[in-house]
């Protein structure tokens, strides 16, 4: 009688459709067109704070420039658009080309400033995802290398050939482009959300 029950049990179970949830807005998917529009709506909205506060003539629509990456990162375009890396990179660096450390704390002052050793990781990571960036947008492959280290110290980019890199950069592309995303959302999170020290 219970071996009856299990059958039906197993037999339940397999009949079942597994759906692939979406990630939660603190995991990291490994596509860039995967990350929640939670995620995104957040970080365009803080960044557009900083970005206006920066330049009040600049009018950049942070929301539809990563959404237009997203876009970019899907598999047609990136197969029919033999410059779809650079196209894309343009985008992605459109939000923070202009931004430099302080920037941030001036317009939230809840974040530190660049001054507080805890924020050292967060200006590093940010001034050199800026460079690399910049590297992709003008064709200067042979700098890339070197950003590419200090974006990600420790994890052997430098020790890469210019070949190598090459030839798998559009996966540190993304990565990188991911991880940008997220560490600015963690930023906001972590020092805007919910704030009441802010000067807007």
């Amino acid at each position: 009688m219970k071996e009856e029950t299990l059958d039906k049990e197993l037999n339940n179970m397999e009949s079942l459709s597994v759906a692939v949830r979406p990630p939660l807005p603190f995991e990291k998917p490994d596509r860039f067109i995967n990350i929640p529009s939670d995620v995104i709506i957040n970080v365009s909205l803080y960044l557009s704070i900083v970005i206006n506060k920066k330049t009040d003539h600049r009018n950049v629509d942070a929301k539809r420039i990563f959404e237009n990456a997203q876009s970019m990162f899907r598999d047609g375009v990136r197969y029919h658009d033999n410059l779809w890396l650079h196209h894309c990179a343009s985008s992605m660096r459109e939000v923070i080309c202009f931004l430099e450390p302080d920037d941030f704390h001036t317009a939230h002052s809840s974040i530190p400033a660049p001054t507080d050793p805890s924020m050292d990781a967060f200006y590093n990571f940010f001034m050199s995802s800026k460079a690399y960036l910049s590297d992709v947008v003008h064709f200067c492959d042979s700098a890339k290398i070197g950003n590419a280290d200090k974006i990600y110290p420790g994890q052997g980019y430098g020790q890469k050939s210019k070949d190598d890199f090459l030839a798998n950069e559009h996966l540190f592309f993304e990565k990188l482009c991911i991880d940008l995303v997220y560490t600015l959302h963690d930023l906001f999170t972590r020092y805007c959300i919910g704030s009441t020290n802010e000067s807007n």
